[in-house]
């Protein structure tokens, strides 16, 4: 009982808040959603994401030198990401000419390139719109505030106006919501862009592996 009571006062404390920063607080909030949307679709499709390392590049290496190619592609099905795709290619042409197995590596992994930067449009549009949209909230509510204080003093030159305080305070309730989606949008953006270029880097080295062993042969 006392668990519900206090989600219900955060619930209300919540919408007061929404209503304080105004009409734009609307596009603010399904932008938050959104957000939110993309970052978990982004993690959950990055962590099923194969990694690679030093015991994926030795194992890919001791299939290929032993003539285990219907093994390794066993192995490699159902792997996603870059590195998967790059050591997919290197075991499927294999046994095709040099240049066509460096050039059926590289277009794996630019195949592979496009999934994983999928929706990150969203997080860059909400880094850069967000505050805007908050600050625009901000200045009509000023420009609200500061029309009634106008009328108000028009009337009445004596009139208090220590209520203008209060309302610019809820005015930047918009920006300040605005800034919050910007910074929670590009901390996981960086953090999604820095796994892509790992995943690009690995499977820039597992090609590589996999061209000393043709020349090896």
């Amino acid at each position: 009982m006392v668990s519900m009571s206090l989600l219900a006062g955060e619930g209300v404390v919540m919408i007061e808040t929404l209503k304080m920063g105004g009409v734009v607080m609307i596009p603010l909030l399904i932008g938050s959603i959104i957000t939110l949307a993309v970052i978990l679709e982004r993690l959950f499709t990055l962590l099923a994401t194969e990694r690679g390392g030093d015991a994926f590049r030795s194992r890919l290496c001791q299939h290929i030198r032993a003539g285990q190619l219907k093994e390794a592609q066993e192995w490699l099905r159902g792997l996603k990401g870059p590195v998967a795709a790059v050591a997919r290619a290197a075991v499927d042409s294999w046994e095709k000419p040099t240049s066509v197995l460096e050039a059926t590596m590289a277009a794996a992994a630019r195949r592979a390139v496009p999934p994983l930067e999928r929706h990150l449009s969203v997080l860059e549009t909400a880094i850069t719109a967000a505050p805007l949209v908050g600050l625009l909230g901000t200045i009509t509510g000023m420009m609200g505030v500061f029309r009634v204080v106008a009328q108000r003093l028009a009337h009445d030159p004596q009139a208090d106006t220590s209520h203008v305080t209060a309302g610019i305070g809820e005015a930047l309730v918009a920006t300040a919501f605005g800034i919050l989606i910007a910074v929670i949008a590009v901390l996981f953006y960086n953090s999604f862009r820095g796994w892509i270029d790992a995943l690009l880097d690995e499977s820039e080295l597992v090609a590589a592996e996999v061209m000393l062993l043709r020349d090896d042969k």
